[in-house]
């Protein structure tokens, strides 16, 4: 065992462009519900650009001359059936506030947040918080700007204002900075010095990742591992800064294909094991990635995500192998409960092959016994920007009424070879698993 994430490890967000129209936003749809359920446990992340274009209620709204054409109001309304979505699927809401409204002085003015937390409150709302999203490239997108230490100031101010108000035990976290490790706009740098100057008023350091630009992305990126291999320069250069101290939209028509689908459960893995806490999908619907297509129907994405919630669990195995930053890549965990037979202890091998030639994998171990089975979930696709997507040779479907289909595995013994087909994905849980820290 390597350690433990949180048990909200995968989760998802909706974007807070969202909320402009709210008629659109199928929050009250069963089917919606039924899709954004099957995911849980997760945080709902209501953040985004337009988090710093929000305004609590219309009488606060007045109070402000908006700098910029985009700023709109949340009703009371909204806000309450927001909440009440994020209990139907029993998720956790993480709610972002608008940290550009500011005093002549260029500080925080919080009287707009303390109207949304008091009434938050006054509801009986379990929330957990931000302030901003990705202020370090505020002079692009709003020709303002704000610098970490001073809005390490005004996370300090937003703490104060949550514990006096009732929300001690709630999470804040930040800073919430994109473009990590880019020489333009040095991403870890900003995080560094809002670190700093916190004086611990967050509890988790949160960043924003991406491994390719939408307009310029094409499908062979999303199988080459050089992309891959973004991702652990950048979790390090933030534990970096983070030690040191103490993409938008996607592609269109291949962010929600099964191409798609390599980047992101090698996020998963890969951020597990660096000991990454929590990985949230933007976004659930709306833009080129999301998990539920505007048909309200699952992407490639949504069914991985499901069968990663089903057989993976928050305890990371050390997994050795060879060389893990090639076409093949796979990691380990001990199974989640929901994956368990006969509550016989049971760890999940899970991962890609992202050749184009089928590949052979043994698994050793001396935990290995006479009563262990194999169970195969090999996921692939007529073709890479198919939105369809199969199990084990069979197209996965929702039943008629929302639920999931039955996830039918191949049976194997642990001495024989394991094929990999070519651009596929594997989940290969091994039931009946002699390591301690999967007994159930």
């Amino acid at each position: 065992m390597l350690h433990k994430t949180s048990t909200r490890f995968l989760s998802f967000s909706l974007d807070s462009s969202h909320l402009r129209d709210p008629e659109k936003l199928p929050i009250n749809n069963e089917a919606f519900v039924n899709l954004a359920k099957h995911l849980s446990p997760a945080y709902l992340r209501i953040g985004g650009t337009s988090a710093d274009c929000i305004f609590f209620k219309q009488n606060s709204a007045d109070i402000f001359k908006a700098k910029d054409i985009t700023n709109f109001i949340l009703t009371e309304e909204l806000y309450l059936s927001l909440y009440k979505f994020t209990e139907k699927i029993e998720a956790k809401m993480l709610f972002d506030l608008n940290v550009l409204i500011r005093t002549e002085k260029n500080e925080w003015n919080s009287s707009n947040a303390k109207d949304i937390i008091e009434f938050s409150k006054n509801h009986g709302m379990d929330i957990d918080w931000q302030l901003g999203n990705e202020p370090n490239s505020f002079k692009f997108v709003f020709n303002q700007s704000i610098s970490a230490t001073q809005l390490a100031h005004d996370y300090q101010h937003l703490r104060n204002l949550l514990n006096d108000i009732g929300y001690s035990s709630s999470k804040l976290v930040g800073p919430e900075t994109n473009h990590i490790g880019e020489s333009n706009e040095r991403g870890e740098m900003y995080t560094e010095e809002f670190l700093k100057n916190q004086d611990n008023s967050i509890d988790f350091v949160t960043w924003h990742q991406y491994y390719l630009h939408g307009k310029t992305a094409k499908v062979d990126d999303f199988i080459n591992p050089k992309v891959f291999n973004q991702l652990s320069s950048q979790i390090k250069q933030i534990n970096n800064a983070t030690k040191n101290s103490a993409t938008g939209g996607g592609v269109a028509n291949l962010s929600n294909r099964f191409a798609a689908t390599f980047l992101w459960l090698d996020k998963l893995g890969y951020s597990a094991s660096a000991g990454v806490d929590v990985v949230i999908r933007q976004t659930l619907l709306g833009g080129n990635y999301s998990l539920v297509g505007n048909d309200l129907l699952p992407n490639p994405d949504w069914w991985i995500s499901v069968l990663y919630k089903r057989f993976v669990s928050e305890i990371v195995l050390d997994l050795k192998t060879p060389n893990n930053f090639g076409t093949l890549r796979f990691y380990a965990h001990c199974t989640a409960k929901l994956g368990l037979v006969n509550r016989l202890p049971a760890l999940t091998v899970y991962g890609m092959n992202l050749d184009h030639k089928s590949k052979n994998i043994f698994i050793q171990g001396n935990w290995i016994q006479k009563k262990t089975n194999i169970f195969l979930y090999i996921l692939t696709a007529d073709d890479l920007t198919s939105r369809e997507i199969k199990l084990n040779g069979e197209k996965l479907k929702l039943n008629s009424d929302g639920s999931l289909p039955p996830f039918n595995p191949v049976i194997i013994k642990p001495t024989q070879m394991i094929n990999i087909p070519p651009l596929s994905i594997a989940f290969i849980v091994i039931h009946g698993a002699d390591i301690p820290s999967c007994i159930p």
